[in-house]
């Protein structure tokens, strides 16, 4: 009985265990609620700073549009230039060859052309009509000459061997004859209406080609895209090209900027028209102003290389360009600091 008492006792106690781990057990599992940032947290956050670069806007690499020797290199790194003036000539004896060429074979085809509007000269028609005089006097000898021999065959005056070769003379003579008289029918109308397109086609296509080489001509010729200052010369005289070939970098100094490069964790942070203060190691004095002028909706990997051995280019960043009021003392390609205010 004792015992039987004692049992009730421990699966009462049991059940009352469970009831109150049913009631308390999800409170104590439940996640205590993240803390939003305030205002005030956000403004103590670390300003936002990013490695940029000098870069400028008009930056050019003039590559050979063409395959040949380099002729003449008129200029020397560091050397200024101006929008449109001359820089690199190929030399151009096989593609004047070419030229030649083909004014030739316009000159040819247009002579055919006219040949075929206006119809054969007068002296062509003269020696037509004297061919075909000739053919009948041959052919009217011919047939006299063969009738006489039928005539004396007949007569048993001729042999069978004499009457056949009158016989052939007088269809070699017939033959010649109706030849003479399309010759001299084709030169009296003059060419048919097939032929004188025939003829305008290919004077369409000998200018066509003429065009064709004198454009290829135009890019034995470099001229600068724009005014600046050659930067690298990478031919020189004499060295041998081909179409793709790199010949000359230039930039243009007036029309510098930042690009600067942020790093994911702190995209969305700048904006288009924020102030920025911008540091160089050559000018540790000085402090470049300015605004972000582009922020790139793209995150890409890194590309700015940095002399920090330490730094690894496998993370993501957005690029932006930065827009300084002034930019004395900077030159392309030097490192700077960002600090975006």
């Amino acid at each position: 009985m004792k015992n039987k008492r004692l049992g009730l006792i421990i699966i009462g106690s049991l059940i009352c265990l469970a009831a109150l781990l049913a009631f308390v057990g999800p409170k104590l599992v439940e996640k205590t609620p993240e803390k939003l940032p305030s205002a005030a947290d956000k403004e103590h956050r670390p300003t936002v700073t990013a490695k940029g670069v000098v870069e400028a806007v008009d930056n050019v690499e003039l590559t050979s549009q063409v395959r040949g020797l380099v002729s003449s290199m008129l200029l020397e790194e560091g050397a200024e230039v101006k929008k449109g003036q001359l820089l690199i000539e190929f030399d151009r004896s096989k593609i004047e060859a070419q030229r030649s060429q083909a004014r030739a074979a316009l000159a040819a085809a247009e002579a055919r052309r006219r040949q075929s509007d206006t119809g054969y000269r007068s002296e062509d028609v003269s020696m037509a009509k004297g061919g075909r005089e000739r053919a009948k006097a041959v052919y009217d000898q011919s047939r006299d000459n063969y009738e006489r021999l039928n005539r004396l065959f007949a007569q048993g005056a001729a042999t069978r061997m004499e009457l056949n070769s009158a016989e052939e003379k007088l269809k070699v003579a017939e033959s010649d004859l109706s030849v003479s008289g399309a010759y001299l029918a084709k030169h009296v109308k003059g060419n048919r209406n097939e032929e004188r397109e025939q003829a305008k086609a290919e004077v369409e296509r000998a200018r066509a080609d003429l065009q064709y080489v004198e454009s290829l001509m135009k890019d034995y010729k470099v001229y600068s895209p724009i005014s600046g200052i050659v930067t690298a010369r990478l031919k020189v005289k004499g060295e041998g090209v081909d179409v793709g070939t790199p010949l000359l970098k230039i930039i243009n100094p007036e029309t510098l900027r930042i690009r600067a490069e942020l790093e994911e964790t702190d995209v969305g942070r700048v904006k288009e028209g924020q102030p920025v203060e911008v540091t160089v190691d050559a000018f540790r004095d000085r402090i470049f102003r300015g605004k972000v002028g582009k922020v790139f909706s793209v995150v890409q990997r890194k590309e700015l290389k940095s002399f920090d051995p330490t730094a690894s280019f496998d993370i993501n960043t957005q690029k932006i360009h930065v827009v300084l009021t002034e930019y004395t003392g900077l030159r392309n390609n030097m490192t700077v600091t960002v600090r975006f205010k």
